[in-house]
């Protein structure tokens, strides 16, 4: 195949791989009769191209949250030590609420920029759901670090700084979306599972599991072996 030929095929993958998620939110039920009404006049306001950069944008955010939790997960497994699990977790909550607080400080940039008419409707709700998608992200970033500091002592988590109940503030606050009315203009242009995770194996903010690991109980849970068919 030559090379004027691969760079067109991969044009039409990339452009078909966004239509799909593209068409499906669009389509995506909302919560009540006046949310709809309110997204549907939203939508309206957004050009073709704003679309398929908010289509880009969550899909960008969802693809790069998965490689974020797998190689934590896998970082986390690596490490021999208690010591050095507990340094695997400071540094991955460290990253997730330092890029929380950059995604809080990105939307009120945007309500700012929007009450100022300073960019378009269809600009912010463009953005809005490409932030949204990568807090959800966070989210299950956090539920993941929240897991593992289960399984190391208290002694050495104490040592790196890491506070269990820290963690879970940090999830809710990513959990959060930025507030509802937040999370219901990224839901008009994604649909109702923007910022999922890309697998297919797993349900939202389930952790990822490590090579080796169970997938009945995550690691740990003394599930780790399988169960055998049994004879009939």
């Amino acid at each position: 195949m030559n090379r004027p030929t691969s760079i067109t095929l991969v044009a039409v993958i990339l452009v078909a791989a966004v239509a799909v998620p593209l068409a499906a939110a669009t389509v995506a039920p909302t919560g009540g009769a006046q949310e709809e009404t309110a997204d549907e006049a939203g939508n309206d306001s957004i050009a073709p191209g704003e679309q398929f950069a908010a289509a880009v944008g969550v899909q960008n955010a969802e693809l790069e949250g998965d490689v974020s939790e797998r190689a934590f997960s896998v970082r986390f497994a690596s490490a021999e030590t208690n010591e050095t699990k507990a340094a695997v977790i400071a540094t991955e909550v460290n990253e997730s609420r330092q890029r929380l607080a950059e995604l809080e400080s990105r939307l009120a940039t945007l309500n700012e920029s929007r009450e100022t008419g300073e960019i378009s409707e269809g600009h912010y709700r463009a953005e809005v759901a490409t932030a949204v998608a990568e807090m959800r992200s966070i989210e299950r970033r956090t539920a993941a670090a929240e897991t593992a500091a289960a399984e190391v002592p208290d002694r050495a988590l104490a040592d790196n700084d890491v506070d269990a109940e820290a963690i879970g503030q940090l999830r809710a606050r990513a959990g959060d979306l930025g507030g509802p009315e937040t999370a219901a203009i990224a839901r008009s242009i994604a649909g109702d599972d923007v910022g999922r995770s890309i697998g297919t194996d797993r349900g939202p903010g389930g952790p990822v599991d490590a090579p080796g690991e169970g997938r009945a109980g995550g690691p740990g849970d003394g599930n780790e072996t399988a169960t055998e068919p049994t004879a009939d």
